[in-house]
């Protein structure tokens, strides 16, 4: 995985809107998803006197984020953890007020990109799906286990998936003969479980369980 691969989201938009907040000696910017540091990295930039504070629940974008963020020093302080947890995290590092947070929300993309993590349907992959490896249970466990009418809820929630038992009696099926356990598999699960008209409707017939 090489850094370089990753552009944070509306960046300057971003660094306009904090500027105010920012520009003052001694400001905090807490980052609450720290990925892979773009946005971070272009905080400690613009604004020398501020001090920032990172979570991520990933210890891998901490790792590689801690490297790319080492030429500040003691203005970056890295956190595993989730960004529900942001007051702890305030009252661990005794700082009581903070000008800045940002948000950027979602799967990452070296999440995306790091095909053992199984975030992807175009590629085969482990079924893991966390955005912690140390915690949880993977989206095999899922699979493989949940009563059909959870997976059913589950796929109607979160993926707004139509066909969704249609799929889930597959899944069902297939587990019960060997225990699912990659993503090739499950994609041509869903794309053979499918009716040809919903195959027509663009993209991959994949996506919205894997939005799940």
């Amino acid at each position: 995985m090489t850094q370089s691969r990753h552009v944070p989201v509306m960046l300057q938009r971003c660094l306009d809107m904090l500027a105010p907040a920012l520009e003052r000696p001694g400001a905090v910017v807490v980052d609450c998803t720290l990925g892979l540091g773009g946005h971070s990295e272009a905080l400690l930039s613009r604004f020398p006197e501020a001090r920032l504070v990172a979570l991520d629940r990933d210890k891998e974008a901490l790792r590689l984020s801690g490297e790319r963020l080492a030429p500040f020093g003691d203005r970056a302080t890295l956190v595993h953890a989730v960004y529900d947890e942001l007051p702890d995290v305030l009252d661990r590092l005794d700082l009581p007020r903070v000008q800045g947070v940002l948000f950027d929300l979602g799967v990452s993309s070296m999440q995306l990109d790091e095909a053992d993590r199984g975030f992807a349907y175009a590629q085969d992959a482990p079924l893991d799906m966390r955005m912690d490896q140390t915690t949880g249970i993977s989206a095999a466990e899922v699979l493989n286990t949940y009563p059909a009418g959870e997976l059913v809820r589950i796929l109607r929630a979160y993926g707004e998936e139509k066909q969704a038992k249609r799929i889930v009696s597959a899944v069902v099926r297939e587990r019960d003969k060997e225990p699912f356990s990659n993503s090739a598999r499950l994609v041509e699960l869903i794309r053979d479980s499918l009716p040809q008209a919903a195959k027509r409707t663009g993209g991959n017939p994949a996506k919205r369980t894997f939005q799940a």
